[in-house]
């Protein structure tokens, strides 16, 4: 999971635990017991567990997930190893560039982003 996914975790973990111990408490008297205190706590930790599943899934199975994994990783990392080729318009290469970038994108292709901006030549940003 990307570092906004473990906090958006613990900012949802913590509220659904916070819920739980106010509903125990206020549950609570003195005849009751300890059981809604341990039952809405049990509840909440389900909750949480739950929670961690779906998140984990959706970062590790899905497509959308696995490109916010990329996004992040880029971010944290100063860019991502890249090589970028400019092409004049009749497809010779001007000039080629390796290194970390951090470029915005728009699809996906086999795992790895591959960008193309048409200007008056063409730019190829490719992942390595």
């Amino acid at each position: 999971m990307t570092i906004g996914g473990w906090f958006l975790f613990g900012i949802i973990a913590i509220c659904i635990l916070m819920i739980a111990l106010f509903i125990a408490w206020y549950w609570f008297d003195e005849s009751g017991g300890p059981v809604p205190w341990i039952t809405s706590i049990g509840i909440a930790v389900v909750l949480c567990i739950g929670l961690f599943v779906g998140m984990n899934a959706y970062y590790n199975n899905t497509e959308s997930g696995k490109r916010a994994l990329k996004s992040q990783e880029s971010n944290f990392n100063s860019g991502i190893e890249r090589t970028v080729t400019i092409y004049d318009v009749n497809g010779k290469v001007i000039k080629q560039y390796e290194g970390k970038f951090d470029v915005e994108y728009d699809d996906d292709e086999n795992g790895k982003r591959h960008v193309v901006y048409y200007t008056t030549g063409t730019v190829a940003i490719d992942e390595k």
